[in-house]
């Protein structure tokens, strides 16, 4: 409902990659509504930021989704914006220079996370080379 949160998977080898950075209102954990409610996939989460977490039986959601078509269209933007940010990342993992990885990543931090002001856009995360 409100904050920013770094998903990531952690694999084997021990090695952590970042899947998504979800800004307030974002929504994680749908991939369990399509695959009959059970998923072999498991996500680290961790808030960049203050977070307040809304957690929803899928039976519940399943119900909502069916009785209110403006939250499937909600839910539906919000799956796409994150299918967006994947498109883009896998893009800026394509750049072969670290320069041009760089300025991606931060268009994508732009977009997703930029406060406009009279100086230009911050980025209100706190990040650290852990966090790739």
């Amino acid at each position: 409902m409100k904050g920013a949160v770094k998903l990531s998977r952690v694999y084997e080898a021990g090695e952590e990659i970042t899947k998504a950075l979800l800004r307030e209102n974002s929504v994680f954990g749908v991939l369990s509504l399509l695959t009959g409610h059970r998923s072999d996939r498991f996500y680290h989460a961790v808030a960049f930021t203050p977070v307040e977490l809304l957690s929803a039986p899928i039976e519940q959601v399943e119900q909502a989704l069916k009785e209110k078509p403006e939250l499937s269209m909600l839910m539906l933007r919000g799956l796409s914006s994150r299918i967006l940010q994947t498109e883009m990342m896998i893009e800026t993992l394509a750049h072969r220079d670290m320069g041009s990885r760089l300025v991606s990543f931060l268009l994508i931090l732009c977009r997703d996370f930029g406060v406009p002001g009279a100086e230009g856009i911050t980025i209100d995360l706190k990040l650290s080379s852990s966090d790739r």
